[in-house]
């Protein structure tokens, strides 16, 4: 928290990848230097059902019923370990705004105009032969926005050629987690050749996600990212 700040009202809400809302618990009114761990494993245990879609996210709110204090700035850390090899990845993440028409203090920035930024421009990197690479896209919206995305998941080649173009619809609220091996088939991953990538795209949200490597049974790793 910014050193301004003397506690973190916190709730945490647990999302399924259809934008369903599947449980919301109170972290507390955290004091500060004091840090309060989610096993987000067991929460889902928890759970009447778990995920339906399989997949989902948590988004982390202020929550002042005890009171307590915010900047706007909130942050969390992440950690993710792969079940069968125990190999742990980590990345944090800042607080923003997503998807409305107000601006408050520049918020939502826009980089590169002004504000507020609607729409999504994301360079994903991809791995090759045995390793694999997913992506978690999620459309976070501050208030009501469009139902559904408008989310072209475009494959380049090295030179920057177009080689395919997916379309994908994520709820508002909600989703989509997807593999480069499963969305694309073997002849378009062998048009696109070595040193691909994915440029993610839509002109109507702001998405945020996560992407990283994988190699199934052995290890992986992961990072944020931000759609402008």
């Amino acid at each position: 928290m910014a050193t301004c700040q003397r506690d973190l009202p916190l709730s945490a809400i647990l999302v399924d990848g259809s934008g369903e809302e599947i449980d919301r618990r109170f972290l507390g009114c955290i004091p500060r230097r004091e840090s309060r761990p989610l096993d987000v494993d067991a929460w889902i245990a928890e759970t009447d059902g778990g995920l339906p879609s399989g997949y989902g996210h948590v988004e982390f709110v202020y929550d002042f019923r005890n009171g307590g204090e915010a900047d706007g700035w909130l942050h969390g850390f992440c950690r993710y370990q792969q079940r069968h090899s125990g190999h742990v990845a980590e990345t944090i993440f800042g607080a923003h705004i997503y998807n409305t028409a107000l601006v408050y203090k520049d918020e939502p920035q826009s980089y590169i105009a002004r504000p507020p930024g609607l729409s999504t421009r994301i360079f994903l990197r991809l791995g090759t032969g045995v390793t694999d690479t997913m992506c978690h896209l999620i459309y976070p919206a501050s208030t009501p926005w469009h139902d559904t995305s408008e989310t072209r998941l475009i494959l380049h080649n090295a030179q920057g050629e177009e080689v395919a173009t997916r379309t994908v619809n994520i709820p508002c609220g909600g989703s989509l987690h997807w593999r480069y091996g499963a969305m694309f088939d073997d002849k378009e991953r062998a048009q696109a050749g070595g040193n691909a990538y994915v440029l993610v795209r839509d002109v109507t949200c702001r998405l945020f996600g996560y992407h990283g490597l994988v190699n199934d049974g052995a290890a992986f790793c992961f990072d944020h990212m931000f759609g402008f």
